[in-house]
């Protein structure tokens, strides 16, 4: 059979087939196609000629077009547009696509492409409280930025489309488009979704954290706090820290912290940034951070940011909530020691918010119904944290924060005398705070802030004496013991973002400081005549000292390229004391090498100086230690560590890591031997001695990061000691710290069992702390001078002297203890209900917290005892969230 198509039909029909070819590759090729490509050190030849193998495309340039330097990429199925974006950065070459060719044009040199910031805040949609530390990363340009302590952030990117990734953990990701024309502000709202397994971290640039310049540096997550097995099932801030690598606790069960060789007194506590000097309650078994007020916390042991000073060995800067600008909500948690009280929400909504936070032990409400009636007795502790953020714009806040804290023990008996002692301690803070925004690129925050120590014990006592020829007299006595530190200061900081490469941190501040080490008031009075016995008043006053504290800092982390991160920087202190100045420049390096995609490398450098310490001679936190600052003749202790580490990300879900580090450390105190305080520091600088002291280790670390299982198991092998003149401390010869712990090792883990039960456990091990303890006992016998020697033979001064071979001779038994905790949770038609039940030390564990020197009542014989202050104690809690 044979068809016949006229000519005019065939020409519409090839021309029709011809468009349908033409269509069909212009519909493959287009700049956002994806493509890969593998080069080394190639030439531009080399490169166009697998661009146009992949993608169909062919090239069109001059003589003119040339690279600067070699082209190398490693790509997989980027968008091809972002290849040649990519491959001619630096080279001074343009590119313009049309149907099927690229041409190549060579820029002038004066071309510049225009750059634009975006600014903002990012916060959760529901309660819109700000995140800290949310990630914020350009897919097309490959950068990103974090969030500051305040939920701001800034970074400046070319002009044109741009893709933004927003995550943050335990919230959903969000993703957006649009063309960056001007400086743009924007806020971000997050939605909650509490999977932390399917968060994804998209930024490299969060200040702490494996993937930051910083090293040593770590965020306690909040629900880890919460959730951590504790004391009488109260969840506690500090006792969570101690479960990192580089830690040591004092006594078992108490919140003291001993970072990397130094003393409890050379760790800055930050509440919103204001330094707080007393952080135990109940003898250090709880701090005083109360964990429904707290948003986030930081811990800094070594590469210290330039904006903190003052201490030695680590920084905790805990941030508190903002409150609900939306509705109201809270909680109320009833446990064993105390009960918590929680609430916030909205005064002007979207305007103004507030928060309260409260909590409170009743110990003195049933301690007395078991005492005799002639006694009454009881311990109490409360703290108060409140908080007013108000929105004034996007580019004005104010903050308003108030912390009270107290603990209140007290002792009276009353018969024909009467006698009543109270010990009074705690710390009262009020911090007001403005952020502003200068312009999308730089940010700042002014705080006023005054902060107060105070320790008093008082004690009052009437007696009555029959006098033999007389009527009965009475006697009254009222006497005081003051110690504590006021803090007014003013500061101003200022975030700087001139590119994603750079964050440019600086700023001030001064510190007015009013030091009372002890003041000691007494009055004796007469109440038959009610006039005062002759030298019944009398004043102790190791006089005030008062002392102006000023700073100045600034920082760059800066990124050099994909594989090299730095962050340098400096602070300068200035502290007057007693007409004398003390001057100090304090260095601050870290830097970062991602070797690669898995392993980063790290190292770094740090100086810091410290202007008060703190006169303590227990492992307890006790409130009569005394802080006092450095005087003409005590000079600043100071330190300079350095360290390297190693982190491995390969394992999905896991991080491991190892740190090693070096401390030095100058005009570290002692006291001398045989002298203490004992809660007094009249003429303290006599009874102590400066030396100086080392401190060195590593650090293993294995984290799992998400899914139902989490935790990490660390393990510390460190050691510290100190040496001081040669006619002082021990001869001038080397001797242990008295926490030189040689080995630790922790072990924490969080399974989520149900959706309704997690399970939590925590398990330590540590080697003894150091004690002075007697080696031999000499028997002396010291005849008088000047009397007969018959006289001498029978009346001889004996005694007995206990001999000590040097300080710290004695490392106490090793301690290890398990921890246990169960939450059971359950919604309800209005909120959610929470069972805790806690077991600390669930095998009962005796780890000695005291040991001491006893001897057997016939015989003589030296006995050495221990003391065990915590065994097995199970508790439970019960939660309300409404």
């Amino acid at each position: 059979m044979t068809f016949f198509i006229d000519r005019e039909h065939s020409i519409k029909a090839f021309s029709l087939i011809l468009l349908l070819i033409v269509a069909l590759s212009l519909q493959a090729q287009t700049p956002d196609m994806p493509i890969s490509i593998h080069l080394k050190k190639g030439s531009l030849k080399d490169f166009t000629a697998q661009i146009e193998k992949a993608s169909g495309y062919s090239f069109i340039y001059g003589e003119e077009v040339k690279t600067e330097h070699p082209i190398t990429l490693h790509l997989k199925k980027t968008p091809l547009k972002k290849v040649l974006r990519q491959a001619f950065s630096g080279q001074n070459i343009s590119f313009r696509f049309t149907a099927s060719h690229i041409l190549l044009h060579k820029e002038k040199a004066q071309t510049v492409q225009r750059r634009h910031t975006l600014n903002g805040y990012v916060l959760d949609q529901t309660s819109k409280e700000s995140l800290i530390g949310a990630n914020i990363y350009d897919r097309l340009n490959e950068v990103g930025t974090t969030t500051n302590p305040f939920g701001h952030f800034s970074i400046t990117l070319p002009e044109g489309d741009t893709k933004l990734d927003f995550s943050y953990i335990g919230y959903t990701p969000r993703q957006i488009s649009l063309h960056l024309c001007k400086d743009t502000l924007l806020t971000i709202q997050l939605q909650s979704d509490n999977q932390l397994d399917e968060v994804v971290i998209l930024s490299d640039k969060p200040e702490t954290g494996i993937q930051s310049s910083r090293m040593g540096a770590s965020s306690i997550p909040i629900p880890h706090i919460k959730n951590t097995p504790a004391l009488m099932s109260e969840a506690d801030v500090l006792k969570s820290i101690q479960l990192l690598p580089g830690v040591q606790t004092g006594m078992s069960g108490t919140s003291g912290l001993y970072v990397r060789g130094g003393g409890p007194d050379q760790n800055l506590y930050l509440l919103d940034g204001v330094p707080l000097y007393n952080v135990d309650h109940a003898l250090g078994l709880l701090s005083v951070f109360t964990p429904e007020a707290v948003k986030k916390v930081d811990l800094y042991k070594s590469s210290f940011p330039a904006r903190f000073g003052g201490r030695l060995s680590s920084i905790v800067d805990v941030r508190t909530n903002d409150g609900n600008m939306q509705r109201y909500h809270g909680s109320f948690t009833i446990g064993l020691l105390t009960s918590h009280l929680h609430v916030e929400g909205p005064i002007w909504k979207d305007h103004t918010s507030f928060i309260i936070t409260a909590q409170r032990s009743y110990i003195d409400c049933f301690l007395p119904l078991v005492m005799p009636k002639d006694e009454r007795g009881g311990y109490s502790l409360y703290d108060i944290n409140a908080k007013l953020n108000h929105r004034f714009g996007e580019q004005d806040r104010l903050f308003i924060s108030f912390y009270k804290g107290k603990d209140h023990i007290y002792y009276k008996y009353k018969d024909e005398n009467k006698f009543k002692q109270t010990h009074d301690w705690g710390n009262t803070l009020l911090n007001t705070r403005w952020n502003h925004v200068f312009t999308p690129r730089l940010f700042s925050n002014t705080t006023l802030a005054y902060s107060r120590y105070v320790f008093d014990i008082r004690q009052e006592e009437t007696s009555n004496i029959q006098q033999p020829d007389g009527p009965a007299t009475t006697n009254a006595s009222n006497n005081l013991f003051h110690s504590g530190i006021n803090d007014l200061s003013v500061s101003t900081d200022f975030d700087y973002h001139p590119s994603p490469a750079h964050n440019i941190k600086f700023g001030g501040k001064y510190i007015y400081h009013q030091f009372a080490p002890e003041v000691q008031t007494g009055k004796q009075q007469d109440s038959n005549t009610g006039y005062p016995q002759a030298n019944g008043n009398y004043i102790l006053n190791n006089s005030h000292i008062y002392a102006h504290d000023c700073s100045l800092y600034a920082e760059d982390d800066l990124s050099l390229n994909e594989r090299w991160k730095i962050n340098a920087g400096f602070h300068f202190s200035l502290f007057n004391v007693q007409k004398q100045t003390y001057l100090s420049l304090q260095p601050r390096l870290s830097v970062s090498f991602k070797a690669t995609s898995n392993v980063i490398l790290k190292s770094s450098f740090s100086q810091m100086n410290q202007y008060t310490q703190l006169l303590s001679t227990t492992s307890l936190a006790m409130p009569s230690d005394l802080w006092v600052p450095v005087t003409r003749h005590i000079r600043p202790m100071k330190s300079f560590q350095y360290a390297t580490g190693i982190y491995y990300t390969g394992i999905k879900n896991w991080e491991f890591s190892m740190e090693g580090y070096y401390k030095d450390m100058h005009n570290v105190l002692e006291y001398k031997d045989g002298d203490s305080s004992i809660g007094s520091s009249h003429n303290w600088e006599d009874k102590v001695e400066m030396g100086k002291g080392r401190s060195f280790g590593v650090e293993l670390m294995a984290q799992k990061t998400a899914g139902r299982l989490t935790g990490w198991v660390n393990y510390t092998l460190s050691k510290s000691d100190r040496q001081f003149s040669a006619d002082g401390i021990n001869n001038g010869k080397r001797f242990p710290y008295q926490y030189d712990r040689r080995h630790a090792l922790n072990l924490t883990l969080n399974y989520q069992l149900t959706r309704r039960i997690d399970f939590n456990m925590s398990w330590t091990y540590a080697s003894g702390c150091m004690a002075t303890l007697p080696k031999e006992k000499t028997h002396t016998e010291l005849p008088p001078v000047n009397v007969p020697p018959s006289w001498v033979m029978d009346n001889l001064n004996k005694g007995d002297m206990d001999y000590y071979s040097s300080r710290n001779n004695y490392r106490l038994p090793a301690s290890h203890q398990l921890n246990l905790g169960f939450n059971f949770h359950k919604q309800t038609r209005h909120g959610e209900r929470i069972w805790n039940i806690s077991i600390l030390n669930a095998y009962n564990a005796m780890n000695p917290n005291f040991v001491y020197i006893s001897r057997e009542a016939q015989t003589g014989k030296p006995l050495l005892k221990k003391m065990t202050i915590l065994p097995c104690i199970p508790s439970f809690s019960y939660t309300y969230k409404f």
